[in-house]
């Protein structure tokens, strides 16, 4: 895929090599990186550069607001505007590059740019599926200490897809979620799919997630084929290497979703009623047409977890505890 050209037009050499450095580190590689730190070089790249996005100094942008034509033009702010950039899109420019990247993804996915991607879907990537049929938080625990174990040596995106999943009481509350992402999809705008995907992405450590859904009512709307529609794309355009996905049994979908997954764990707990509602999901997905989902089937006997997490920063330690170490001791076979 063609990187997005994005400028830099802004003074501070310092600030614009800072930036660019930032951005060479991620290994997405959506943006491709110039800087301009004279406004006559402006001008005159004004007139003949092709600029997909332009983040322009705000003391720059009154002076060369009549030669600027770029759909995605962001200003760089300092703090308040000048009259003549209201209304325009602007960032505070005293912020981390991160959350810079991700406002300009957000403004440049609602760009109509349909046909500026050629296709090919990715061969290498895993999608791996955390599920019990049993109520189980510590299947979210393992799902998440998992996904920061292998983010460690690669790129890992997790989805929660429950109806009531409580991230946002212990991750912090967002401005999108997942159901952004699929209203997104509906308005059939997958040509900018990857930077909408982009600019929703949160951070545990190292470990990608997007925030699930908050509306009770939102989750039931999402039909099969659209998280299907979005399981696809994030494989087929992502640089993700391993997409986790934490299933719960509200979804009506469950057995779909699973399906898509090139392994399955299931982690249980051995009282007699937990082992009675496994058997009865897996017989009853069997009679269904399902035997290809149980052969995936990794079943476990989650240690009980004496560090059990109560805040976001005991999140980040379980990978260094001793779930930490069952869960590589896993991987290791």
């Amino acid at each position: 895929m063609k990187s997005t050209g994005l400028w830099i037009a802004d003074p501070d050499d310092a600030y614009g090599k800072a930036f660019m450095e930032y951005v060479n580190l991620k290994e997405s590689h959506l943006f491709q990186v110039r800087i301009c730190t004279d406004r006559e070089a402006l001008i005159k790249a004004l007139a003949g550069e092709e600029m997909e996005i332009l983040l322009i100094a705000a003391e720059w942008y009154e002076s060369c607001q009549a030669l600027i034509h770029q759909k995605c033009t962001v200003i760089l702010s300092e703090g308040s505007l000048v009259k003549e950039a209201e209304g325009c899109h602007a960032v505070y420019k005293y912020q981390s590059v991160e959350n810079i990247l991700r406002e300009l993804m957000y403004y440049y996915s609602e760009q109509n740019t349909e046909g500026m991607y050629i296709e090919e879907s990715r061969k290498d990537n895993r999608v791996i599926g955390i599920f019990s049929p049993v109520s189980e938080s510590n299947r979210t625990v393992f799902a998440l200490t998992l996904g920061q174990i292998l983010a460690e040596s690669q790129n890992v995106l997790y989805l929660n897809m429950e109806e009531c999943s409580g991230m946002g009481e212990y991750m912090g509350e967002s401005h999108w979620n997942i159901s952004d992402l699929i209203y997104f999809l509906r308005q059939q705008n997958n040509a900018q799919f990857l930077y909408r995907l982009n600019s929703m992405v949160q951070k545990l450590d190292h470990l990608d997630y997007i925030p699930p859904c908050e509306s009770y009512t939102d989750f039931h709307q999402i039909e099969t084929e659209e998280w299907l529609e979005l399981i696809r794309l994030i494989r087929a355009r992502s640089s993700y290497d391993s997409v986790i996905l934490d299933l719960g049994m509200a979804m009506g979908h469950e057995t779909e979703l699973l399906r898509q997954c090139d392994g399955i764990y299931v982690p249980v707990r051995q009282d007699m009623i937990s082992r009675a509602k496994l058997a009865q999901w897996e017989n009853a997905v069997q009679i269904l047409g399902g035997l290809d989902i149980v052969e995936k089937f990794q079943k476990l006997e989650i240690p009980e977890n004496s560090e059990i997490p109560e805040s976001r920063d005991d999140l980040l330690m379980l990978p260094q505890q001793s779930f930490g170490m069952y869960i590589r001791g896993l991987l290791k076979g």
